[in-house]
């Protein structure tokens, strides 16, 4: 019973846990340099100007920069991942949504409200991280273009007017604004103080869920897991005998 408690369920490949780990660091070197432009007067900023001085200005674009490169870069690359890979393409199956993605929804609902007893069961991925798979495509696109453009000011400024410019910077800070709530309020919640997983889901670290989590967090998949294995013994013992 201990071995069966002890075991481990893969979640992230090392491959996903760079692609993850890409996003996240860009993602929050982002945020800070990108308000940094906005709210000067921030507690990071006033540190970082006290470090650099007057360089620390130049400094926060070149970062910002950076960062861009390295999430546009990281966003390709999981393109080509989720195109040309077995398991990639198995990836957009399973966050795609489905019918019971909103039986799940009115389910946890009831349950949380005492309506119910029963807890839906999830899958591999819930309709939260489904959700927030397409808002982080969304996002990546809206921030990505608009990014260019104002970073490519003195080129898309004939094309697309002042008007233009503004739009897209408005577009940019808003959208910065949503994508940094929704990444502190929702997804931290449910990777940190989600108490199914608190102190930490480990799993962008360590790649790996174990039977607990697993039947606390995808008691579907860990059903789908443990009867392919029962299928292959199965064949197994057949060929044995």
């Amino acid at each position: 019973m201990s071995a069966e408690k002890d075991k481990k369920y893969l979640r992230m490949t090392l491959n996903e846990r760079v692609q993850h780990f890409l996003l996240l660091t860009s993602f929050i070197t982002l945020v800070m340099t990108g308000f940094a432009l906005k709210y000067p007067e921030a507690v990071w900023v006033s540190w970082v100007r006290s470090l650099f001085g007057d360089f620390a200005f130049e400094i926060r674009g070149t970062v910002h920069r950076v960062a861009a490169v390295v999430m546009i870069l990281d966003s390709f690359y999981h393109l080509i991942y989720i195109t040309f890979t077995k398991r990639g393409r198995k990836l957009i199956i399973d966050l795609w949504f489905t019918k019971k993605d909103l039986t799940d929804v009115i389910g946890t609902i009831k349950y949380y409200f005492n309506r119910t007893n029963v807890k839906p069961k999830y899958g591999r991925f819930c309709y939260i991280e489904k959700s927030e798979y397409w808002a982080l495509v969304w996002g990546n696109v809206v921030m990505g273009v608009t990014g260019v453009i104002l970073w490519f000011e003195n080129t898309f400024l004939p094309v697309v007017s002042n008007i233009g410019m503004d739009i897209a910077t408005a577009i940019h800070f808003y959208e910065a604004i949503l994508a940094s709530l929704a990444i502190v309020i929702w997804h931290f919640y449910f990777v940190i103080y989600n108490p199914d997983v608190y102190p930490i889901n480990k799993a962008f670290i360590t790649g790996y869920l174990t039977r607990e989590e697993m039947e606390h967090e995808h008691p579907l998949e860990l059903e789908a897991i443990e009867q392919e294995q029962q299928n292959t013994n199965d064949i197994k013992d057949k060929i044995d005998l």
